[in-house]
């Protein structure tokens, strides 16, 4: 399998790295080491909706930001894979923080992939410091004028927003009205221009993602901030400004086989929390007394944890070959655009739900076994994860039967064949 790889050519004079030779399996451990902190921040985080300025600052440290950042950007630039691991790590140790790291962090790589030399410029300007939620769904519009845009528009679920630096929304191009859909374009608003509303924590779940909507109120951007493009169907034919720029096949990728793959990074991380959390519930981690067989009239804890462990193993296996394939299809694009097309990012979007979806019931089987004392009570941590799964599932990129349709769509556009019953 051919993987994504940096580029030995790069335009102009890179911004310099916190720590060159940073290595993934470095930044990996780092994630693991946060996990006591994580964990013990859980409610006050859930509490304010996101993780505190002080663990902000410790991810800041330790690269999480740079991880997918081109390097001439004064990024690490490492691969989906890397970031995936990073972000399973995070959210093992609090999913609703691990989900608004990766949604402000994971973004580098649509910055880098979509927007020209000009654009990523005036991004990552001087320092390198990006995070940016990314709302795809045109809420808005942008007015073209002499020197630049006007975006104007409130965007929902901008997950990632509180720490962010930039945002990417979807808009609507204004203009003179025209037969057919509107123009899409994919507009980076940085932090002075928006408003952050506070509206997120009153949901089921996911309560320190940081989701919350922001406020565009007329604001200016220069012409290299937009793109003539719709963040939900990227023409990568020919690659992306990205490759072009960059020289690494990562940035020029469709969208929905990574979107996904951010979304199950963070979902299977919560089902391995709630391992965590079953096996400290029923006493079975090192040191502990070690259970017996299973008595009459004693609850069976090891038949659920057994049942869970094995689907946690095949969707952390799922998202780890899905993270691969989605590397390996940037690479085949930017060869020959015909070897990866809309029907492949599907398939990829396709498999990291079910693995999604197989980690969340992990944390079903967890949560009913352990009880009701110790899984149910407001301020548990199996209630919390429970919570979290509840309301990842009503997300419309988990709707897996809804990726089925498209993807049978595709396979037979001119609808079923075969002899009529």
């Amino acid at each position: 399998m051919v993987l994504a790889t940096k580029s030995t050519q790069k335009q102009g004079t890179p911004l310099a790295q916190p720590e060159p030779g940073l290595t993934p399996e470095q930044i990996i451990q780092r994630a693991i080491d946060l996990r006591p902190l994580l964990l013990d921040g859980q409610a006050d985080a859930e509490e304010r909706g996101t993780y505190s300025p002080e663990m902000h600052e410790r991810f800041r440290k330790a690269g999480f930001y740079r991880i997918l950042q081109p390097v001439m950007y004064g990024g690490y630039e490492f691969d989906l894979t890397v970031f995936s691991r990073v972000i399973v790590e995070i959210a093992r140790g609090c999913p609703g923080s691990g989900w608004c790291l990766c949604l402000a962090s994971g973004h580098a790589v649509n910055a880098a992939a979509l927007f020209d030399k000009a654009g990523q410029d005036i991004i990552f300007g001087n320092d390198g410091e990006f995070a940016a939620p990314a709302r795809g769904v045109p809420g808005g519009t942008a007015t073209e004028c002499d020197d630049g845009w006007i975006i104007d528009g409130t965007w929902d679920y901008c997950s990632g927003s509180p720490y962010s630096t930039h945002a990417i929304v979807g808009v609507r191009i204004a203009g003179p009205a025209k037969d057919g859909p509107p123009e899409l374009g994919i507009a980076m608003v940085p932090r002075s221009g928006w408003e952050m509303i506070d509206n997120w924590r009153d949901f089921i779940g996911m309560r320190a993602s940081g989701s919350n909507s922001i406020r565009i109120d007329k604001q200016w951007i220069p012409k290299a901030l937009l793109v003539r493009q719709n963040f939900f169907a990227v023409n990568i034919d020919g690659g992306t400004e990205g490759y072009k720029l960059h020289g690494n096949s990562m940035y020029s990728g469709r969208m929905f086989g990574f979107f996904q793959a951010e979304i199950t990074s963070i979902l299977v991380g919560v089902g391995f929390a709630a391992l965590d959390e079953f096996e400290r519930i029923v006493g079975l981690r090192a040191g502990a007394p070690k259970l017996g067989p299973p008595m009459p009239g004693v609850p069976d804890f090891h038949r659920p944890y057994g049942v869970a462990l094995g689907m946690l193993e095949m969707a952390s296996n799922a998202l780890a070959a899905g993270t691969r394939s989605y590397l390996d299809y940037c690479e085949r694009g930017v060869k020959d655009p015909s070897a990866y097309t809309e029907f492949d990012d599907l398939r990829i979007q396709a498999g990291l739900q079910h693995a999604a979806h197989l980690s969340m019931d992990a944390v079903e089987i967890l949560y009913s076994a352990a009880g009701t004392s110790t899984s149910a009570k407001n301020g548990s941590r199996l209630q919390r994860y429970y919570r979290d799964i509840s309301m990842a599932r009503t997300n419309p990129g988990l709707q897996f039967d809804k990726t089925a349709m498209q993807l049978a769509a595709r396979r037979f556009p001119e609808g079923p064949q075969g002899p009529r019953p």
